[in-house]
């Protein structure tokens, strides 16, 4: 039994756009973030462009917005030949007016704003991978992903992994993971990976905030490091053990396995989940909750149960801390659920985003062809 299961970053870092002062700030922050992942400073520089791009467009457009960065990592399984590569994910979210054509937006010299029109087509030349999404009245939320050269070091990174090794994963993800205004460290953390072919993620939810939260959601994703390829109810009973030195936490660990040939069996969503982690499978047609049990992993803890349902063709599998409302719905967000997962989790994040807690939004799906 061959698992390739990979830790995700602490958290990601938040720079906040409303000021053109704060522009230079970010391009610091998040040059320093590709520096410590082994980007070279050709790769830096190619990124402060796209960071100043982003941010410039929030204030022209929008007035306002904000830039989340993570260290990213492509690892992959021993044996195959390939070698591993890191970068940094940049989103770049706002609530502004929206574009009205995002196809036009890209040619260089198209400007609603009177400069010269060449942003948004020298990110797309600058940015190994970039996926956009946005709506009239509906802001706009742009995702752009640049690689270190490949081989270049990035020891003792906590870098999140990206969609899979080799672009081989059968599943595309996102991920959104903040702490509470104010806390340097995030009560959330989660992880995920690939065992036997099948992908599982956690999400722990350390009780309160802050360093003890913390300390808490990492037991439990150094939990699911070790023992990802067992089932999903041995996972949830082991982080009940090893989070009883801890001030405990809500747990939900889900894992999507594709359908078989034989009676043509349905590729499937399971969840096993403790206390107030949302886990969901969600379509244009139909939206569907997945049941977590009442308790506290750690200290009060009555039954692990896994429920199963369907896994259609276009599904998304939704998985979320209580930083995030329960009542969000996708249906006013024409053409969302085609984009990247990760622009679904940072469109949740901005519009239903409770305020008063740490957050923590994992969007899953079947990997489709590569997006703009």
């Amino acid at each position: 039994m061959e698992a390739v299961l990979n830790r995700s970053s602490a958290t990601q870092q938040r720079f906040e756009i409303s000021d053109p002062s704060q522009v230079s700030f970010a391009r610091r922050g998040i040059g320093d973030l590709a520096q410590a992942v082994g980007c070279s400073e050709t790769i830096v520089g190619r990124l402060a462009i796209i960071v100043t791009e982003c941010a410039t467009n929030q204030l022209k457009h929008a007035q306002r917005g904000e830039l989340l960065v993570r260290a990213l990592s492509e690892v992959v399984p021993p044996g195959s030949g390939l070698p591993s590569r890191y970068g940094v994910e940049l989103l770049a979210i706002d609530n502004g007016p929206g574009i009205h054509d995002l196809h036009a937006c890209f040619v260089d010299g198209y400007t609603t704003a009177g400069s010269p029109g060449n942003g948004m087509g020298a990110i797309r030349r600058l940015a190994d991978q970039l996926d956009i999404w946005s709506a009239p009245a509906r802001g706009t939320i742009l995702r752009a992903v640049v690689w270190a050269d490949v081989g270049a070091s990035a020891a003792g990174s906590t870098a999140a992994p990206d969609t899979g090794a080799a672009g081989e994963s059968a599943i595309e993800y996102g991920a959104i993971n903040l702490p509470l205004q104010g806390e340097w460290v995030c009560g959330d953390a989660w992880s995920c990976g690939y065992a036997d072919g099948e992908f599982t993620v956690m999400i722990a939810d350390g009780l309160g905030h802050g360093e003890l939260a913390n300390a808490a959601a990492i037991a439990a994703t150094d939990t699911f490091a070790q023992l990802g390829a067992s089932s999903l109810e041995q996972i949830v009973e082991a982080s009940h053990d090893a989070l009883r030195a801890t001030r405990g936490a809500a747990l939900g660990v889900a894992r999507i396995a594709a359908g078989g040939t034989l009676h043509d069996a349905p590729a499937t969503a399971r969840f096993c989940g403790i206390g107030n982690i949302a886990a969901s499978v969600w379509t244009p047609q139909s939206h569907r909750h997945l049941v977590s049990h009442a308790g506290i992993v750690g200290h009060q803890m009555h039954k692990a149960q896994v429920f199963q349902v369907d896994w259609p063709d276009g599904a998304l599998l939704i998985l979320h801390s209580d930083g995030l409302a329960t009542r969000w719905d996708l249906s006013p967000y024409p053409g969302l659920a085609l984009r990247h997962s990760a622009l679904i989790a940072a469109v949740l994040y901005r519009d239903f985003a409770r305020g008063r807690d740490d957050i923590t939004v994992v969007v899953a799906r079947a990997r489709h062809s590569e997006h703009s």
